[in-house]
């Protein structure tokens, strides 16, 4: 296997498992063969984690490991992680996918912090309001602020923008600065890396919320799909794209996918 092959399930699946004790049903139901659990606690500047690595068709253990660390670190025990995990299963690792695996979103937690607060505003999609987009808004301008290099939190900002635009948080916003906005939060993700799958994603939203500009968006997802092979939202998009054009049997597929 790949590590490209592995594949993370959205937030919204996995929470109606929470509590959940029986890992065949959940690996059965999402079509794993391996499911990860665990729990982090914070406590002042220290931070302790255990994660234990479960083959959800026998119910066994196949690897466990406790961490206890300084909250600085918190990124290094996520890759240490994701390396422990992907020796276990055997998985062939790329150049660039250990970059990855490797790589901080930020080196700043305080900004990290802000990118999540506003990450889980955004991950309740169509029930929030138009004033919790615009905290979201609002942490994710600070976050930038404090690490202009912090290319996901430009990316999240463009969706914000964009979404908003598109009339969620109860009815579309439309001045054309709501636009300028999305743009330049793209324009910040592309100068510190155009080819990164997050930036391609983040111009296709942009251009099918705020232009309608479906086969424009196609194309960046094409390009998207490569780096970002087992992240929903490409067929997610794509599948919404594809409806709004009458394709619906290839619509059905993405969504399906």
């Amino acid at each position: 296997a790949k590590i490209a092959d592995l594949k993370v399930i959205s937030r919204t699946s996995v929470m109606q498992y929470r509590g959940k004790q029986d890992v065949r049903e959940i690996g059965n139901a999402l079509r794993v063969s391996h499911v990860l659990e665990g729990s982090v606690r914070r406590d002042g500047a220290r931070i302790h984690l255990n994660a234990q690595l479960i083959d959800s068709r026998t119910d066994t253990h196949v690897w466990a490991e406790e961490y206890d660390r300084d909250l600085s670190q918190m990124f290094l025990i996520q890759s240490e992680i994701a390396q422990k995990i992907a020796e276990q299963l055997h998985a062939k690792m790329s150049a660039s996918e250990k970059l990855a695996i490797e790589s901080k979103p930020t080196a700043d937690l305080a900004a990290f912090d802000l990118y999540t607060r506003a990450k889980n505003i955004l991950l309740e999609g169509n029930n929030q309001t138009k004033a919790e987009y615009l905290e979201a808004i609002d942490l994710l301008n600070q976050a930038v602020a404090r690490d202009p290099s912090f290319l996901d939190a430009y990316c999240q900002l463009a969706y914000a923008h964009d979404w908003l635009y598109f009339g969620r948080g109860n009815g579309p916003d439309h001045p054309p600065a709501r636009l300028a906005l999305a743009e330049a939060a793209i324009q910040g993700a592309a100068r510190l890396n155009p080819n990164a799958g997050e930036t391609h994603l983040a111009r296709a939203q942009n251009l099918y919320r705020g232009y309608l500009d479906y086969n424009g968006a196609l194309a960046e997802l094409e390009i998207a799909r490569h780096t970002l092979p087992n992240d929903f939202r490409v067929p997610r998009l794509i599948g919404l794209i594809q409806r709004r054009q009458g394709h619906w049997e290839e619509s059905i597929r993405s969504f399906e996918r």
